[in-house]
């Protein structure tokens, strides 16, 4: 009888085991996957259903100088640096090598992955502002800007 036991008990374990690999391999199946590892697609971060249950919470991630349209278009030919940096802030970047421009970059990273870069570079000759290079910008307190400062949007995952 002894031996009956432990051949069930065995046999249970075994059967658990498989069970327990069959669940951690189904989920890899479950979740797709991305052609590029190093950029996972939005079902693999979401799960195949969309349902966010095994994905990682993400957040909204701003980071850099947020500048808008009207905040750019007060920057004028013949401003000092002072001026420009009262009316966009400190720059993000001021290349050693380069000290007569300024650049001004915002980088906002949504949870699903995506990324928008949003540049200025101010240029400046003799001190003075020369010339001005900017992406196209959203106007000020535009609510379709999902990079807003203290906005949120009210679509998507965990909103």
């Amino acid at each position: 009888m002894p031996s009956t036991a432990l051949s069930l008990t065995r046999t249970l374990r075994v059967f658990a085991g498989g069970v327990i690999l069959a669940c951690l391999s189904a989920c890899a199946g479950f979740f797709g996957g991305s052609k590029d590892p190093a950029r996972p697609t939005t079902e693999a971060v979401h799960g195949a259903r969309g349902s966010g249950l095994f994905a990682p919470y993400r957040v909204d991630i701003p980071q850099g100088n947020y500048l808008d349209r009207s905040m750019v278009e007060q920057v004028k030919t013949g401003m000092t640096r002072d001026q420009v940096r009262f009316a966009l802030g400190t720059p993000l970047y001021v290349d050693p090598f380069r000290p007569d421009r300024w650049d001004y970059v915002f980088r906002f990273q949504h949870a699903n992955l995506d990324a928008e870069l949003r540049r200025v570079t101010v240029f400046f000759k003799d001190n003075k502002v020369e010339r001005v290079q900017a992406d196209p910008l959203p106007a000020a307190n535009d609510p379709s800007d999902p990079a807003l400062p203290g906005t949120r949007r009210s679509t998507g995952r965990n909103r």
